[in-house]
């Protein structure tokens, strides 16, 4: 991909929080950025013109940067968005859905996918609730003594 021109920044349109930071402060101009795709390791250019748009309109942070490629990104907001319907199903007929292991394997096989566009904020509580709802132990634990 051909490199752009440099874009002029305008830090008034920046988040409050950007405007503060004292990284910030020499940030003149927007250029294009190479960087690897974490999951898929695709070769891409974070370009200026995206930077514009991701840090002043969107009001993202200045000093966030690219992580996953354009589809690597789509498919990461899909998964975001079904697990949001999993969870609000969830909250909403949690005690016929705890019976459901179509349901239980599903909202599983999302969560292990997540982890693999978002290198962090791993939901291991969850993952762990839906392994034990999936694989209920064989006998009660004997009682204590």
């Amino acid at each position: 991909m051909p490199r752009t021109k440099p874009l002029s920044t305008v830090p008034a349109n920046w988040c409050e929080a950007s405007q503060r930071l004292v990284s910030a402060a020499g940030t003149r101009h927007y250029t294009d950025r190479p960087y690897t795709c974490w999951r898929c390791k695709v070769a891409c250019v974070f370009t200026a013109a995206d930077q514009r748009y991701t840090y002043e309109v969107k009001k993202a942070s200045i000093d966030q940067d690219r992580l996953l490629c354009r589809p690597c990104w789509q498919r990461r907001n899909a998964i975001l968005l079904a697990l949001g319907e999993c969870q609000a199903r969830w909250n909403a007929q949690r005690t016929s859905l705890r019976q459901d292991p179509a349901f239980l394997s599903t909202w599983l096989a999302l969560l292990d996918e997540k982890d693999q566009y978002i290198p962090y904020r791993r939901d291991t509580a969850k993952k762990s609730m839906l392994c034990k709802l999936l694989n209920p132990p064989l006998h009660a634990p004997p009682p204590p003594d």
